[in-house]
Protein backbone atom coordinates (compact mmCIF):
# COMPACT_ATOMS: atom_id res chain seq x y z
CA UNK A 1 0.00 0.00 0.00
CA UNK A 2 1.59 3.34 -1.03
CA UNK A 3 2.19 5.97 1.63
CA UNK A 4 1.45 9.69 1.46
CA UNK A 5 3.00 11.75 4.27
CA UNK A 6 1.83 15.31 4.85
CA UNK A 7 3.25 18.20 6.78
CA UNK A 8 0.70 20.00 8.98
CA UNK A 9 1.36 23.74 9.38
CA UNK A 10 1.25 25.62 6.09
CA UNK A 11 0.31 22.44 4.26
CA UNK A 12 -2.84 20.82 5.61
CA UNK A 13 -3.82 23.76 7.82
CA UNK A 14 -3.62 27.52 7.39
CA UNK A 15 -1.06 28.21 10.10
CA UNK A 16 -0.31 31.74 8.89
CA UNK A 17 -3.92 32.89 9.06
CA UNK A 18 -4.42 31.30 12.47
CA UNK A 19 -1.24 32.86 13.84
CA UNK A 20 -2.34 36.26 12.64
CA UNK A 21 -5.68 35.89 14.39
CA UNK A 22 -3.89 34.90 17.61
CA UNK A 23 -1.63 37.95 17.23
CA UNK A 24 -4.67 40.20 16.75
CA UNK A 25 -6.24 38.90 19.94
CA UNK A 26 -2.95 39.17 21.82
CA UNK A 27 -2.45 42.78 20.76
CA UNK A 28 -5.99 43.59 21.86
CA UNK A 29 -5.56 41.86 25.23
CA UNK A 30 -2.36 43.76 26.04
CA UNK A 31 -3.46 47.06 24.43
CA UNK A 32 -0.38 47.15 22.22
CA UNK A 33 0.23 49.57 19.35
CA UNK A 34 -1.65 48.73 16.11
CA UNK A 35 1.54 47.83 14.22
CA UNK A 36 2.31 45.15 16.82
CA UNK A 37 -0.02 42.70 15.06
CA UNK A 38 2.08 42.75 11.87
CA UNK A 39 5.34 42.50 13.81
CA UNK A 40 4.17 39.60 15.97
CA UNK A 41 2.67 37.79 12.97
CA UNK A 42 5.99 38.10 11.13
CA UNK A 43 7.87 36.75 14.14
CA UNK A 44 5.53 33.77 14.40
CA UNK A 45 6.16 32.96 10.72
CA UNK A 46 9.91 32.68 11.24
CA UNK A 47 11.30 29.16 11.02
CA UNK A 48 13.07 29.10 14.37
CA UNK A 49 12.29 27.60 17.79
CA UNK A 50 9.09 29.04 19.20
CA UNK A 51 10.56 29.49 22.68
CA UNK A 52 12.96 32.02 21.15
CA UNK A 53 10.10 33.73 19.30
CA UNK A 54 7.98 34.20 22.42
CA UNK A 55 10.94 35.29 24.51
CA UNK A 56 11.54 37.96 21.90
CA UNK A 57 7.88 39.09 21.95
CA UNK A 58 7.84 39.40 25.74
CA UNK A 59 11.13 41.27 25.72
CA UNK A 60 10.17 43.64 22.89
CA UNK A 61 6.93 44.74 24.55
CA UNK A 62 8.20 44.52 28.16
CA UNK A 63 5.29 42.32 29.16
CA UNK A 64 4.90 41.36 32.84
CA UNK A 65 4.42 37.68 32.05
CA UNK A 66 6.80 34.76 31.47
CA UNK A 67 7.44 33.88 27.83
CA UNK A 68 6.51 30.29 28.68
CA UNK A 69 3.00 31.40 29.63
CA UNK A 70 2.55 33.30 26.36
CA UNK A 71 3.74 30.27 24.40
CA UNK A 72 1.34 28.02 26.34
CA UNK A 73 -1.54 30.40 25.54
CA UNK A 74 -0.61 30.29 21.86
CA UNK A 75 -0.49 26.50 21.82
CA UNK A 76 -3.81 26.32 23.64
CA UNK A 77 -5.61 28.61 21.22
CA UNK A 78 -4.18 27.41 17.91
CA UNK A 79 -6.21 24.19 17.58
CA UNK A 80 -9.37 26.30 17.53
CA UNK A 81 -7.99 28.82 15.04
CA UNK A 82 -6.51 26.68 12.25
CA UNK A 83 -8.59 25.54 9.29
CA UNK A 84 -8.24 22.84 6.64
CA UNK A 85 -9.92 23.68 3.34
CA UNK A 86 -12.79 21.58 2.03
CA UNK A 87 -10.81 20.94 -1.16
CA UNK A 88 -7.85 19.53 0.75
CA UNK A 89 -10.10 17.39 2.93
CA UNK A 90 -11.74 15.96 -0.20
CA UNK A 91 -8.30 15.22 -1.62
CA UNK A 92 -7.40 13.12 1.42
CA UNK A 93 -10.63 11.19 1.01
CA UNK A 94 -9.76 10.56 -2.64
CA UNK A 95 -6.33 9.26 -1.66
CA UNK A 96 -7.79 6.87 0.86
CA UNK A 97 -10.36 5.67 -1.65
CA UNK A 98 -7.50 4.92 -4.04
CA UNK A 99 -5.88 2.66 -1.45
CA UNK A 100 -3.23 4.95 0.01
CA UNK A 101 -2.08 5.05 3.61
CA UNK A 102 -2.00 8.64 4.87
CA UNK A 103 0.09 10.06 7.69
CA UNK A 104 1.19 13.39 9.13
CA UNK A 105 4.72 14.23 10.23
CA UNK A 106 5.02 17.58 11.98
CA UNK A 107 7.54 19.48 14.05
CA UNK A 108 6.18 21.08 17.19
CA UNK A 109 4.67 20.37 20.59
CA UNK A 110 2.24 17.49 21.03
CA UNK A 111 -0.51 19.51 22.74
CA UNK A 112 -0.71 22.03 19.93
CA UNK A 113 -0.09 19.80 16.92
CA UNK A 114 -2.25 16.85 17.96
CA UNK A 115 -4.90 19.36 19.04
CA UNK A 116 -4.95 20.86 15.55
CA UNK A 117 -5.23 17.43 13.94
CA UNK A 118 -8.20 16.52 16.10
CA UNK A 119 -9.94 19.91 16.07
CA UNK A 120 -9.91 20.12 12.27
CA UNK A 121 -11.18 16.57 11.85
CA UNK A 122 -7.97 15.49 10.15
CA UNK A 123 -7.72 12.69 12.70
CA UNK A 124 -10.62 11.02 10.88
CA UNK A 125 -8.99 11.41 7.46
CA UNK A 126 -5.47 10.10 8.16
CA UNK A 127 -4.16 6.81 9.51
CA UNK A 128 -1.76 8.29 12.06
CA UNK A 129 0.77 10.99 12.85
CA UNK A 130 4.07 11.73 14.56
CA UNK A 131 4.87 14.98 16.37
CA UNK A 132 8.54 15.77 16.82
CA UNK A 133 8.37 16.46 20.57
CA UNK A 134 7.00 12.94 21.13
CA UNK A 135 10.19 11.29 19.98
CA UNK A 136 12.80 14.02 20.34
CA UNK A 137 13.55 14.08 16.61
CA UNK A 138 12.57 16.83 14.16
CA UNK A 139 12.25 16.92 10.41
CA UNK A 140 14.32 16.62 8.28
CA UNK A 141 15.92 13.80 10.31
CA UNK A 142 15.11 10.36 8.83
CA UNK A 143 13.98 8.80 12.11
CA UNK A 144 10.75 10.80 12.28
CA UNK A 145 9.68 9.44 8.89
CA UNK A 146 10.66 5.89 9.84
CA UNK A 147 8.65 6.24 13.06
CA UNK A 148 5.50 7.08 11.10
CA UNK A 149 5.97 4.07 8.82
CA UNK A 150 6.40 1.86 11.90
CA UNK A 151 3.23 3.21 13.48
CA UNK A 152 1.23 2.64 10.32
CA UNK A 153 2.93 -0.71 9.67
CA UNK A 154 3.68 0.16 6.06
CA UNK A 155 6.79 0.48 3.94
CA UNK A 156 8.38 3.92 3.74
CA UNK A 157 7.58 4.18 0.05
CA UNK A 158 5.62 6.99 -1.54
CA UNK A 159 5.44 10.77 -1.18
CA UNK A 160 6.23 13.55 1.26
CA UNK A 161 4.05 16.64 0.76
CA UNK A 162 4.91 19.89 2.54
CA UNK A 163 5.61 23.60 2.32
CA UNK A 164 9.23 23.60 3.52
CA UNK A 165 12.13 22.80 1.21
CA UNK A 166 14.51 22.39 4.15
CA UNK A 167 12.25 20.24 6.34
CA UNK A 168 9.76 18.45 4.08
CA UNK A 169 11.45 18.16 0.70
CA UNK A 170 14.94 17.58 2.11
CA UNK A 171 13.66 15.14 4.72
CA UNK A 172 11.54 13.21 2.24
CA UNK A 173 14.41 12.91 -0.20
CA UNK A 174 16.73 11.63 2.53
CA UNK A 175 14.50 8.59 3.06
CA UNK A 176 13.87 7.94 -0.63
CA UNK A 177 10.42 9.51 -0.96
CA UNK A 178 9.22 11.53 -3.90
CA UNK A 179 8.32 15.04 -2.83
CA UNK A 180 5.66 17.63 -3.53
CA UNK A 181 6.43 21.20 -2.49
CA UNK A 182 3.33 23.20 -1.53
CA UNK A 183 4.06 26.72 -2.73
CA UNK A 184 2.89 29.48 -5.02
CA UNK A 185 6.47 30.00 -6.23
CA UNK A 186 7.28 28.74 -9.69
CA UNK A 187 10.53 27.04 -8.71
CA UNK A 188 12.90 26.93 -5.73
CA UNK A 189 15.68 29.51 -5.93
CA UNK A 190 17.88 27.35 -3.73
CA UNK A 191 17.75 24.21 -1.66
CA UNK A 192 16.69 20.66 -2.57
CA UNK A 193 14.57 20.27 -5.68
CA UNK A 194 11.14 18.65 -5.20
CA UNK A 195 9.65 16.15 -7.62
CA UNK A 196 7.09 18.84 -8.40
CA UNK A 197 5.54 21.96 -6.90
CA UNK A 198 1.82 22.64 -6.43
CA UNK A 199 -0.13 25.52 -4.88
CA UNK A 200 -2.37 23.36 -2.66
CA UNK A 201 -2.63 19.89 -1.21
CA UNK A 202 -5.62 19.23 -3.49
CA UNK A 203 -3.55 20.10 -6.56
CA UNK A 204 -0.66 17.92 -5.36
CA UNK A 205 -2.95 14.94 -4.77
CA UNK A 206 -4.41 15.27 -8.26
CA UNK A 207 -0.91 15.05 -9.73
CA UNK A 208 0.07 12.14 -7.52
CA UNK A 209 -3.04 10.14 -8.40
CA UNK A 210 -2.53 10.91 -12.09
Amino acid sequence: MPLAIFDLDGTLVDQEGAAREWARRFVQTWSLAPDACDLISAALAERRPKDEVFAGIVRRYALPVPAEDVWADYRGQMPGLVRCSDEDRAALIDLRSAGWSIGIVTNGMVDSQAGKIRATGLSELVDGWVVSSEIGVRKPEPEIFHELARRLDVALDGWMIGDSLDMDVAGGRRVGLRTAWITTDSAPSSGPAPTFAAPTVADAVQLILA
